[in-house]
C-alpha cells in the first residue's frame, strides 16, 4: 500500500508540475486523435511476444502525425512482475502550428526514428475494485540526420552525416507510466464489464545528447473501456499531452482523443 501511496503521490506531482509550466509558457493548443492496438501474446509460460501499431493525426482527422510499429519480448518473472525489449519504427510527419509558422527542420516533411527499449512493469496490490499498475521504460532512440537548421531542407537531407553524430542521431529517453482501473459494472473486473481507466505518465531526455529540455513530455488520460474478455477490451477517451520542444522555448499542449483495442493470444491453450 505504501508502494501505491508514493506512486500515486509522484505521478500528481508531475501532472501538477506540467500544467504549473502550460500555464506559465508560451504554447500552442491542438486537437488530435490516436488510434492504437495493443497485444501481449503467451508463447509459453514465461515467455510471450508484443505487437502495437499505433496512428496519430493532427486537427482531429486532417493532418498526418505519427505512424508507429512496436515489438518486443515478455518475460514473465512472476504474476505481477514482466519484464519487456524490443524494437520500434517511428514515422512522424511536420504537424500543427509550429510546423506552420515557426521556421524549423521539421517542416516540409516526414523523418524516421528507428527505437530499441526496455521495459519493467509491475501490477501493484488493488484496493477494493481499483486495480494498479506501474510501467518503466527505457528508449535509446536512433533519429535521421539533416543537413539544415532553422532553414528551408534541400534534397539532400537525407545523404547528410552529421560530423559529431553520423548518419543517425542517437538519443535517450525515461518514461514512467501510473494507471488506475476500475471496474464500473462489476464487483471485479470480469467478462462483459465496463470499467475506467486513469494515468498519468512522465518523459524525461537522459545522457550526453540532451537538448535545453530535460523534461520531455506529460501524457494524463481517462478512458472508459469495455472488457469483452480477458483477452480483449475496447477504450474510447481523453489524453492531454504537453510537450516541451528541443529548443526549450516552444511548448504544445495537445488535447487528444484516444481510440484503443486490445486483443490478446494465448498460443499455449489447446
Amino acid at each position: 500500500m505504501r508502494t501505491f501511496k508514493n506512486a500515486l503521490n509522484l505521478s500528481l506531482l508531475l501532472a501538477a508540475t506540467t500544467f504549473s509550466w502550460a500555464q506559465n509558457s508560451t504554447k500552442v493548443d491542438q486537437t488530435n486523435v490516436w488510434l492504437s492496438y495493443n497485444g501481449n501474446h503467451k508463447l509459453t509460460e514465461k515467455f510471450g511476444l508484443h505487437t502495437e501499431f499505433l496512428l496519430r493525426r493532427n486537427e482531429v482527422l486532417q493532418n498526418p502525425m505519427q505512424t508507429m510499429f512496436r515489438f518486443g519480448v515478455d518475460y514473465h518473472i512472476n504474476k505481477d512482475v514482466m519484464v519487456t525489449a524490443g524494437w520500434a519504427h517511428v514515422e512522424t510527419a511536420a504537424y500543427g502550428d509550429f510546423a506552420e509558422h515557426v521556421p524549423s527542420k521539421y517542416n516540409n516533411y516526414k523523418f524516421n526514428e528507428q527505437r530499441i527499449w526496455e521495459q519493467l512493469q509491475l501490477n501493484h496490490k488493488n484496493s477494493g475494485r481499483f486495480i494498479f499498475d506501474s510501467r518503466f521504460r527505457l528508449e535509446q532512440r536512433w533519429t535521421q540526420s539533416f543537413k539544415n537548421f532553422g532553414t528551408t531542407l534541400s534534397p539532400e537531407y537525407l545523404r547528410y552525416d552529421d560530423p559529431q553524430e553520423g548518419y543517425w542521431k542517437l538519443r535517450h529517453r525515461v518514461r514512467y507510466r501510473f494507471r488506475t482501473q476500475i471496474p464500473l459494472t462489476s464487483a471485479k473486473m470480469e467478462d462483459n464489464t465496463l470499467f475506467l481507466a486513469i494515468a498519468d505518465e512522465i518523459f524525461v531526455n537522459v545522457g550526453e545528447r540532451v537538448a535545453a529540455n530535460v523534461f520531455d513530455q506529460n501524457r494524463l488520460s481517462a478512458a472508459f473501456g469495455w472488457r469483452f474478455s480477458k483477452e480483449s477490451n475496447i477504450q474510447v477517451g481523453y489524453l492531454n499531452q504537453f510537450i516541451e520542444k528541443g529548443d526549450g522555448i516552444s511548448r504544445e499542449n495537445n488535447h487528444t482523443i484516444t481510440v484503443g483495442y486490445v486483443y490478446n493470444v494465448d498460443f499455449t491453450k489447446k
